[in-house]
């Protein structure tokens, strides 16, 4: 009889507590026109110049996302310049980085100094790449140039598939709330990145795959309270039945180094809202920059986003 006992007892805490459940640290970075080589502007005229000595002040930061100051297994990156950058701060003998492939074409092509999307996955964590497939459609000329592309790959992490996506969307329309009816440039492009999005959420709950959005969105969610017509739109325009459950949840941005004293968030990390149980409550962490690092590095010299991550638990 104890031992029948016994063995229920067992059953019960395994029912209870799933032995497949594991957990999964996804972060995101914009690291502000990463460059590998030092002295060596990215983008002309934007003043980004890092001496050697900054790089392993900014790599130490690669080992200290969430509370407990431990590495992330996904991170969301930006403004990444060549693999070579965001391999000197995302070891290839650790990580697998994902450059987007506009990257790629550019490289064949011939053609630098332009920033890029990228994601970088945290070798011996079981995280399968099953296949990289870009949202390229984000990708859109814009006074000359291409705006960024989404760098995206169906991942598999203890069983589950799910789509993990670094965006970096067209900036200086954050602060517009009717972004679909604005004459200015920036939020015409804004705007048809939207549109892209929408499409691309909508396919993938179409054929049932959870997704993960993370990256520098550009945009001040939480100052239009949730609402306006961009968030309504790739949310599947019912905002009482959202597409999407986004993080930073409450908490305002306190980033050092961030140009302007707005303490709105543009970076989030936003889950499809069918695979929201994942998010472990209270999971959120803003690392931001200390200010003897700041100091050392020089003004600019590290980034104007610190890195913000959530914990996952997933089954």
């Amino acid at each position: 009889m104890k031992k029948l006992k016994l063995i229920a007892a067992v059953l019960a805490t395994v029912l209870v507590n799933p032995a497949s459940a594991q957990e999964l640290r996804v972060a995101a970075w914009n690291i502000e026109n990463l460059h590998h080589e030092a002295g060596v502007e990215l983008r002309e005229n934007i003043g980004t110049r890092r001496d050697e000595s900054d790089f392993p002040i900014l790599a130490s930061y690669t080992n200290q996302f969430g509370e407990d100051a431990a590495p992330a297994d996904l991170i969301a990156l930006q403004e990444i310049g060549t693999r070579a950058a965001a391999e000197r701060l995302f070891p290839s003998d650790d990580y697998l980085v994902i450059m987007s492939s506009r990257y790629e074409d550019d490289l064949a092509s011939g053609i630098e100094g332009r920033i890029y999307t990228a994601i970088a996955i945290r070798k011996g964590r079981g995280i399968e790449l099953v296949e990289q497939q870009d949202i390229d459609a984000l990708s859109i000329m814009h006074d000359g140039r291409p705006t960024r592309s989404a760098a995206t790959a169906l991942l598999e992490f203890n069983g589950t598939r799910f789509w993990f996506s670094s965006l970096h969307l067209k900036s200086s329309c954050s602060t517009v709330r009717n972004a679909h009816t604005s004459i200015n440039d920036d939020c015409v492009t804004f705007w048809a990145q939207g549109e892209t999005l929408t499409n691309w959420i909508a396919a993938r709950r179409e054929e049932g795959t959870p997704f993960i959005l993370a990256g520098d969105f550009n945009r001040r969610f939480r100052q239009f309270q949730n609402e306006g017509p961009f968030w309504e739109r790739i949310n599947g325009g019912d905002l009482n039945e959202p597409w999407l459950s986004q993080h930073p949840e409450f908490v305002t941005r306190k980033c050092p180094t961030r140009k302007g004293s707005s303490t709105q968030p543009i970076d989030w990390i936003l889950l499809d809202a069918s695979v929201a149980h994942w998010f472990i409550e209270g999971s959120f962490w803003e690392r931001r920059f200390r200010q003897a690092d700041i100091d050392a590095a020089g003004p600019g010299d590290l980034s104007d986003h610190c890195p913000i991550s959530i914990d996952l638990l997933i089954e």
